[in-house]
Order: C-alpha cells, then sequence, then structure tokens
C-alpha cells in the first residue's frame, strides 16, 4: 500500500523511536510504526509486509499517514491534495531548487492562507505567477477569487479538474522535491 507520513519530527530519531508532531499532538512512534512513518516521511512509500501494513493502519488511526490503493501519479496526486502543505519554518540549508519548486514554494510561503494542492495547480494551470498583489494575508481575498469561480467553487471540482490536468505532474513532482529537500512538511 502506498502512503504518506504527516507530521514533523521532534529532535532526532533514537534507536527505534520519534517523536512527532501533528496539529499540535505530540505522538512517540516505536518499532514498525516509528519505521514506516521514517519511510514516507520525505516522499511516497510502499509497505512491504503485512506488519508494515497493519503498522501504517495504525499510523492513519492516528492521523498521521495518508494511505492509498494505487501508486501511479494520479495517485500520488490525490495523496498530496488529502494533505495540508506547511512550509517549514526553521533555518534550513540553502539547496538547488527547479524553477517550478521555487514557485511552489513561494506560494506556500506566501499565499496568506493554505493553499491546497489542487489550488497550487490551478495557479500553475492559468499560469498565475505569486506576485505581491496575490500574496501576503491582506490579499487573501484575491487570491481565493483568482481562483474560484462558478466553475471550480463547487466541493470537489476543483479537486477533479486537476486530476486530469496537463500541468499535474509538474506541480506534483515540485512539492514532492520540496518535502524530499525539507523545504516542507505534511499534515
Amino acid at each position: 500500500m502506498v502512503y504518506l507520513s504527516k507530521g514533523i519530527v521532534l529532535g532526532k530519531p533514537s534507536g527505534t523511536a520519534v517523536s512527532i508532531s501533528h496539529c499540535g499532538a505530540l505522538r512517540k512512534l516505536e518499532g514498525d510504526q516509528a519505521k514506516v512513518w521514517l519511510s514516507g516521511q520525505y516522499g511516497p512509500n510502499v509497505t512491504e509486509n503485512a506488519a508494515q501494513d497493519a503498522a501504517l493502519e495504525q499510523l492513519t488511526l492516528l492521523g498521521v499517514a495518508e494511505p492509498g490503493d494505487e501508486s501511479d501519479d494520479r495517485a500520488i496526486f490525490r495523496l498530496l491534495a488529502n494533505c495540508s502543505i506547511c512550509p517549514v519554518r526553521s533555518g534550513t540549508s540553502p539547496s538547488m531548487l527547479t524553477r517550478a519548486e521555487r514557485r511552489s514554494l513561494k506560494w506556500i510561503r506566501h499565499a496568506g492562507l493554505r493553499l491546497t494542492m489542487a489550488e497550487l495547480a490551478y495557479l500553475s494551470e492559468l499560469g498565475v505567477k505569486p506576485t505581491p498583489e496575490l500574496l501576503g494575508v491582506q490579499n487573501r481575498q484575491v487570491l481565493t477569487e483568482a481562483i474560484y469561480s462558478a466553475a471550480t467553487i463547487y466541493d470537489g471540482i476543483l479537486e477533479t479538474m486537476m486530476e486530469k490536468s496537463a500541468v499535474r505532474d509538474c506541480v506534483v513532482f515540485s512539492v514532492l522535491g520540496l518535502l524530499r529537500k525539507r523545504k516542507i512538511f505534511l499534515i
């Protein structure tokens, strides 16, 4: 089963245990749960045996993992669409980012609201750049109006549209690149 881990590590993992924070709740994971969670922390991973499947089920019940049945590009988009994307605020080391990663990171850090995977893809599909008129808390309403219209406001429509979008894979790769480079985390 394919999955992504949600939350952020507190401190350094010690042996077979890891402490994570997820939405303000502190969790201490041990054994298979810790191994499975750590394996999905920086990108999609797949369970390999029944013990890992059981650990993933427990992590899902705790809300610190997002499971999926398939592992194609559309399924990875769905996994990310079910997570909130948050910027890492600490002083991380500089890393080389692609143009798409830089644009996505600017949206994620400065949008003034938590953008979903579908919203990021829609902004990319429209070719909307993260300009000062759309960024910041003071421009939250302007950005929302740029994304949502009568055609995209209904529940689930935007996710369905972006699941079939030509830019979907580019945005997924940029978000996964940011996750792997420790610029964002998922909740």
